[in-house]
């Protein structure tokens, strides 16, 4: 590195130049004893001096962390511009010129010691300046750029973009408008036209002069539901200049009134024009006294109605129990609940989903993800009863393929694999389900026309929603039956299963954390009946069909077992009827190598009869009673579609595979199933 340089009278002309800008303003100041802030065409005139200056003087690249090695500076006026967000932690020295630091590269970085430079520039970056002491002229962090300061700095700053300070500043500081500075460090005084932040994480400022905010400046002050805050210390004058207090509330469970110091100086002059708040609860005043700027929060007279979004949301808040008294803790006959007093720490945006993650409406649509969830376990015995096969169609009247339940006397065993998802479509969210499965079945022969099977079967369902995880594994057992008599077919089913669940809700608002859980069991049944006629010939098959179907869901009651947000839910029961008119067609196509390939499609349009919304009953564990939530409803029409694939690969095998899918205006399922058969 070069060694220090003897003194030769410094070139001071943008000492100069800024000391000539700050001197126009404080004449043009009413009255002279409060100065007013620097005008945007201050910051203009200073940036315009500072480039002249960058393109005057001898210039210095440092592109690297090597060239720091190379650099060698003069008696001239001198610009070093580092190029490279390497961090440099050693020395570097000015000469007897006027020296200019700029950092000037996108990625930041942090530098260290400097000596005998004048002016910093921070003009793109996010930078952390180490430094013990230099820059007695000042700095000045452009509108991209951000400087943390960990270090000292000698003379002003003067910020376009975003100051932390959490060393210290001697000079003046600056804020211009759309800047933002914070920091718990020192500075010689202040004057903030933008945004000023005073929070636990970055903590206040300490000012040894005046602070002056301007009307446009907006104060952002954290406080924290225990009582705590920080305080901005002035050792001169703290004028507020009718700027905007900003408050904003963090933690949970705020007390009825709570109070806060914001300024301690040595005279407080003028007011906020502006107290705002961001809690929805909670409402904010500013205190003024000679030496001191307080703070009162206190319960306002907002209801918590105003922020219930649906029915469900108003349900929970209407059979709260003294929901008023539980926030205030006025209740001798009920403790109150935490999770309650924790909507005081809410905003006007977080209030609204803090109570409908508290209603736990989520639990209502248990039925109807059920009850989708096993919907293909009928679908796999209408499958195995519409299977297409050659076989008899020498017995077939009209030619065309019929089922293959085979002759009889003959049986066949099969092999289903389900595949199935969909989605409930909420106001607030969506909650999706998965379900994997395989169900087994076989079936008989047992005259002409008539043929009986049995299903067995287990899946695994997986909901998640913003709210609420949970898992469901099911058993199913089954039978169902078909007579064939020509073009005519009439098909049965019967099935039942029982559900073990258990569910997760995530409840997190405002400092406020729960995870309740909770376990149940559950058990659905299924019939239906269905009639088609067959009016294909030869190989093609073209069936209308009509069919009537029954569900039936019934869950125990269970207890969450979690915190404040725990949830008493209570058993439900829900059952519907419903039918369905459609299409099926297939074509059977003989392959070179005796194989037979069967493409089908069917398409149906279903109706559902009676109540479609689910509903439960619930309360809070603590400090609640008995609401209603409802869940997304049933679809009064919707649309089946089913497309499938079979390959008989021998005469006592065949694979298949098909895509269906169940799309209404309140809920859309979809499925993939693979299955194999075997006859013998």
């Amino acid at each position: 590195m070069p060694v220090q340089h003897k003194y030769r009278p410094q070139h001071l002309a943008l000492a100069i130049a800024v000391a000539l800008a700050f001197t126009e303003f404080a004449q043009a100041q009413e009255p002279a004893s409060e100065p007013a802030p620097p005008t945007h065409k201050t910051i203009q005139a200073l940036v315009k001096d500072i480039d002249a200056f960058a393109k005057t003087a001898t210039p210095h690249s440092i592109k690297n962390i090597d060239d720091w090695d190379k650099l060698q500076l003069g008696d001239t006026d001198e610009v070093v511009r580092v190029l490279t967000p390497q961090a440099f932690n050693g020395i570097v020295e000015g000469g007897a010129g006027e020296n200019l630091l700029q950092l000037d590269a996108a990625k930041g970085g942090t530098f260290g010691e400097s000596r005998q430079f004048q002016q910093l520039d921070v003009k793109k970056g996010a930078w952390t300046l180490t430094g013990s002491g230099d820059f007695s002229t000042g700095a000045l962090v452009r509108a991209k750029a951000a400087l943390n300061n960990e270090g000292r700095i000698a003379g002003d700053a003067w910020v376009q973009g975003s100051l932390s300070n959490s060393g210290s500043i001697d000079g003046r500081v600056d804020i211009y408008e759309q800047a933002t500075f914070s920091g718990r460090g020192t500075v010689g005084a202040l004057n903030v036209m933008g945004h000023m932040l005073v929070n636990q994480a970055q903590g206040a400022p300490q000012v040894k002069g005046d602070m002056d905010l301007a009307k446009t400046a907006v104060l952002s002050y954290e406080v924290h539901s225990e009582g705590s805050s920080e305080t901005i210390k002035v050792e001169g004058t703290a004028r507020l200049g009718n700027a905007t207090l900003k408050v904003v509330g963090a933690g949970e469970d705020f007390p009825q009134t709570s109070e806060y110091t914001i300024i301690e100086a040595g005279k407080v002059e003028g007011e906020f024009a502006h107290v705002e708040s961001n809690l929805a609860f909670m409402s904010a005043q500013a205190n003024y006294e000679e030496n001191r700027v307080g703070l009162t929060y206190a319960r306002n007279e907002v209801p918590l109605e105003k922020f219930a979004v649906d029915q469900n949301t108003e349900e929970f808040i209407h059979n709260l129990v003294a929901p008023e008294a539980a926030l205030t803790e006025q209740s001798p006959a009920q403790t109150p609940n935490a999770a309650i007093k924790a909507l005081l720490g809410t905003t006007t945006t977080t209030a609204p989903l803090a109570i409908e993650l508290l209603t736990g409406d989520s639990n209502a649509n248990l039925t109807k993800t059920t009850l989708n969830s096993v919907s293909p376990v009928s679908t796999s015995m209408l499958s195995a009863m519409r299977q297409l096969d050659r076989a008899g169609n020498s017995v077939n009247q009209n030619n065309a393929p019929r089922l293959a339940a085979g002759s009889k006397g003959n049986g066949r065993v099969w092999v289903q694999a389900l595949g199935h998802g969909g989605k409930l479509d909420r106001d607030f969210q969506d909650l999706k389900y998965s379900t994997e499965g395989l169900v087994m079945g076989a079936d008989w022969g047992i005259s002409e026309h008539w043929y009986l099977g049995v299903i067995g079967g287990q899946s695994a369902t997986r909901m998640d929603s913003r709210e609420l995880d949970g898992n469901l594994d099911s058993w199913h057992l089954g039978v169902y039956a078909l007579r064939q008599s020509g073009p005519f077919a009439f098909r049965l089913g019967a099935t039942y299963s029982q559900h073990d669940g258990d569910n997760k809700r995530e409840v997190a608002f405002a400092g406020f954390k729960d995870r309740p859980q909770g376990r149940y069991d559950a058990s659905t049944q299924q019939a239906f009946a269905e009639a088609g006629y067959n009016l294909g010939r030869a190989n093609v098959s073209f069936e209308p069909f009509a069919s009537i179907g029954y569900q039936r869901y019934q869950r125990d009651s269970y207890t969450e077992k979690g915190g404040a947000a725990a949830l008493k839910v209570h058993g439900q029961s829900d059952e519907n009827l419903s039918s369905t008119f459609g299409l099926r067609l297939a074509q059977i196509n003989g392959l070179d190598n005796g194989m037979q390939l069967t493409p089908r499609f069917s398409a149906g349009w279903k109706h559902t009869y009676g109540e479609l919304y689910s509903y439960t009953r619930q309360r809070l564990v603590t400090g609640g009673r008995d609401y209603t939530v409802y869940g997304a409803p049933l679809d009064r029409d919707s649309l089946l579609v089913d497309a499938g694939l079979d390959l008989r690969v021998s005469a006592n095998n065949t694979l298949g595979v098909s895509l269906n899918g169940e799309a209404g205006s309140d809920g859309r399922s979809y499925g993939v199933t693979g299955q194999w058969r075997i006859a013998f």
